[in-house]
């Protein structure tokens, strides 16, 4: 069995050791810039400092090459075999047919020493919270074994690599091309919501601080006035730095998470690369996609854009041991949504949804019972609120003045939810094919999800006596997937619409 590159263990030192320096300098920092801390204190500290730092890095050497010298690969005639771990050993083994994820991630420490960690996958219930497969090898390696790994499981010989017909979704060909200015675009649409809620929370307060000072003059409030305003003025201030520090984070993530987005569709495979601190290149098979998952949020809406994502089975974010399974890869993260038909009907034609045929029809049933929990509690809280106060003997203008926030805060909280739910009344609905579903649904955020008729697994009615009386019903679709979340939901739609899915489940 061969054993992973040397190169492992020094990228791992290396993001080792710079772990510790970040840590090490945060304790540092507010060590020293303590006032009451003396030099004699300082001289005593730094010994121990010293022994602690070193053992700790003699702890991660020591596990390093442990875990070099225990892990492992072989490629026999019929799979894939893996050894790794050192405290819990794991020995696994992948026969060739059952692979259907290859995932290949090169973070900047492995870029350093020129290696990449490649992770296999079989989609298993059992495994789905990590790769069944773990490599690590030498950047040009690692590229030979993804490609020799991808014949292998169509029945090829091994050693026998072929590329195969591809199909680019990149600059080349223009058919999608992650610009500088789409990404730019795609960071201000992503903050538009935030800062909308922003401002519209500064002129809620601007008014209540200004409601604030007239009470304070008029001394209506005494220092309970003066509480409320400083409140709301850091409340405002908070909300001003998350909406700054959003937009850094957006901007960051689309230009370093997103650089050199590629698609390629290579035979029966789909293969996403991306990223420049953490080069990933995620490989599946055509048959193991679940289901193609467009999301617009009100935004996106307003202006015509969206994403397209895809649900696969087996589908990993992979670091160098374990790997935690997601069930959403990006195909698109941003285009015009006028093109995503014309992007599916390349890439994945059995994906390309389909125009609405139901729609939702009522719209009470949406708030009915939100209305209910939410006047159940704001009549509790307003109750308990006005019982305390009063036994507290607080002046009845403050009880007054709370009672109202209680009960405005109830009205704002219920025209938000008024508002997803004319939103959620538009959106939902279903298109049923031969071999395809489409389901509509989402409030704020729009969501189209396509999936064939093979991938669904159950149907649920979601009902009460009164709407099975009206002959309405929420369906609750079931999918094939190893993921914790496997429904997709469309409400209040006539109750013989899952009839007809049923009958989709039994063929």
């Amino acid at each position: 069995m061969k054993r992973f590159d040397k190169g492992y263990i020094y990228s791992s030192l290396l993001s080792d050791l710079f772990g510790i320096f970040v840590i090490a300098s945060i304790f540092l920092k507010n060590f020293f810039s303590d006032k009451s801390v003396e030099t004699e204190d300082i001289l005593h500290i730094i010994p121990f400092f010293v022994i602690v730092f070193v053992v700790v890095c003699l702890c991660f050497i020591t596990y390093r090459i442990m875990y070099y010298k225990t892990s492992g690969y072989e490629l026999t005639d019929t799979g894939i075999k893996c050894n790794r771990g050192v405290f819990f050993r794991k020995r696994s083994i992948l026969e060739y047919s059952k692979i259907h994820a290859i995932n290949k991630k090169q973070s900047i420490f492995h870029r350093i020493f020129g290696i990449a960690v490649l992770t296999v996958d079989s989609g298993s219930t059992n495994t789905s919270h990590q790769a069944e497969i773990t490599i690590i090898e030498k950047n040009k390696t690692v590229d030979l074994l993804l490609q020799e790994l991808n014949v292998l499981k169509e029945g090829g010989v091994q050693n026998g690599i072929d590329s195969g017909e591809e199909l680019l979704l990149s600059d080349k060909d223009n058919l999608y091309n992650f610009t500088s200015g789409r990404k730019m675009l795609y960071t201000v649409i992503n903050i538009v919501s935030t800062v909308f809620f922003t401002a519209l929370f500064a002129l809620l307060s601007i008014i209540v601080i200004g409601i604030c000072k007239l009470m304070i003059q008029h001394d209506f409030l005494g220092t309970w006035g003066e509480y409320f305003l400083y409140t709301f003025l850091i409340a405002v201030a908070a909300m001003l730095l998350f909406s700054f520090f959003t937009f850094i984070g957006c901007m960051i993530h689309s230009f370093v998470g997103y650089h050199k987005f590629a698609v390629t569709k290579r035979g029966s495979d789909i293969v996403i690369s991306y990223g420049l601190l953490e080069r990933h290149t995620n490989t599946f098979s055509y048959d193991r996609i679940k289901a193609v998952k467009i999301s617009q949020s009100l935004v996106q809406r307003m202006l015509g854009f969206a994403t397209v994502k895809l649900e696969v089975i087996g589908y990993t974010h992979n670091t160098d041991d374990d790997n935690q399974n997601v069930d959403l890869g990006v195909l698109v993260p941003f285009c015009k949504y006028d093109e995503v038909g014309e992007i599916l009907a390349k890439v994945l034609p059995d994906y390309v949804p389909d125009i609405k045929q139901t729609k939702s029809v009522s719209y009470f049933p949406f708030v009915s019972w939100f209305l209910l929990v939410l006047g159940i509690v704001i009549s509790v809280v307003l109750i308990l609120t006005v019982t305390i106060l009063s036994l507290f003997n607080v002046a009845a203008s403050v009880i007054f003045a709370v009672s109202v926030a209680i009960i405005a805060t109830g009205i704002v909280v219920f025209i938000v939810k008024a508002m997803s739910a004319a939103l959620s009344y538009q959106n939902n609905g279903i298109a049923v094919s031969d071999d395809k579903i489409t389901a509509y649904y989402g409030g704020f955020v729009k969501n189209v999800t396509v999936f064939n008729s093979q991938n669904l697994i159950a149907v649920e009615d979601v009902t009460t006596p009164l709407r099975k009386k009206k002959g309405i019903a929420s369906l609750v679709m079931h999918l094939k997937t190893n993921a914790l979340s496997n429904e997709v939901k469309v409400h209040i739609q006539k109750d013989e619409i899952s009839e007809e899915l049923e009958c989709q489940l039994i063929l």
